[in-house]
């Protein structure tokens, strides 16, 4: 992978030579830093403002990908009429769409069964947070110091999940410090932004624009290698962490910055070559 900011002129033509940039990016780790509890996580007013500025564009579409659920996200961004993608995908809304994954609904019952059956079996030991997200059941880790507890958390997970992953009726997948629980759908972050390429994003902004993807996590790592052709996939974080991105930057703060870059840049190609259609929805 190559640092963005090593090589922005290659990324500038790359801009000039797109008219719009559908702009999807991931939420904990990307635009916000990893913190001890879920909760503690707070977008950056500055980060927040650039998004405004760059969803009031017309030559932007801003979309979150997310493994929160749909009103945690559209609260802690708080923007109106962007897409939000949430729960990897299993729940969708944003301007003229509003989905729902019904095998997810149908799996609500045996969720939050198996959050029952975690919470009674893991509620003692110090650090560890459950995480009932309606359609999938997060279960992080990140505080928990006795390496014998999270032996003891992992142990314990694969016993009551087993039976269920065997008969393919719920599925177990890993983060940073954390599990996540899904309904047995095909819908993650890759196949989601597939399916909205070809389903959902607006005529003008098709053949004609640039996608930018940024993410930290394993679940990026899927959107990175999925992605091809006139993507742009962007790495936040180490690059020892994975290979398959074009760029890296190291961190939420840089990916601010190169926010801000994004914006400046097309503003002035948009200045340079006046956009005559108005923003798409």
């Amino acid at each position: 992978m190559k640092y963005v900011f090593d090589h922005i002129q290659t990324i500038n033509e790359l801009l000039r030579a797109q008219k719009k940039i559908i702009l999807l990016t991931d939420f904990d780790g990307t635009l916000t830093p990893i913190r001890e509890h879920p909760d503690l996580a707070i977008l950056p007013e500055e980060v927040r403002q650039i998004l405004i500025k760059i969803s009031n564009n017309k030559m932007f579409f801003l979309g979150i990908i997310t493994g929160r659920s749909l009103r945690q996200i559209k609260k802690l961004v708080n923007i109106q009429k962007i897409l939000y993608a949430a729960n990897h995908g299993i729940e969708l809304e944003g301007p003229g769409i509003r989905v729902t994954s019904p095998e997810a609904k149908k799996a609500r019952c045996i969720l939050w069964h198996i959050y029952m059956r975690l919470f009674n079996s893991l509620s003692h030991i110090e650090g560890i947070y459950l995480e009932d997200k309606g359609l999938t059941i997060s279960l992080h880790y990140r505080l928990v110091e006795k390496t014998r507890d999270v032996e003891f958390i992992t142990k314990t997970l694969s016993s009551i999940i087993k039976p269920y992953s065997e008969r393919k009726t719920l599925s177990l997948s890993t983060g940073k410090m954390v599990y996540e629980i899904r309904p047995p759908v095909k819908w993650n972050k890759a196949t989601t932004i597939q399916w909205l390429l070809t389903n959902y994003f607006p005529l003008n902004f098709g053949e004609d624009a640039l996608l930018i993807y940024l993410g930290d996590d394993k679940a990026d790592i899927e959107v990175f290698n999925a992605l091809k052709g006139k993507e742009l996939t962007i790495f936040v974080g180490s690059p020892s962490d994975t290979t398959v991105a074009d760029y890296f930057v190291h961190s939420p703060e840089e990916v601010k910055t190169f926010l801000e870059h994004l914006y400046k840049q097309k503003c002035k190609s948009d200045h340079e070559q006046p956009e005559k259609s108005d923003r798409p929805i």
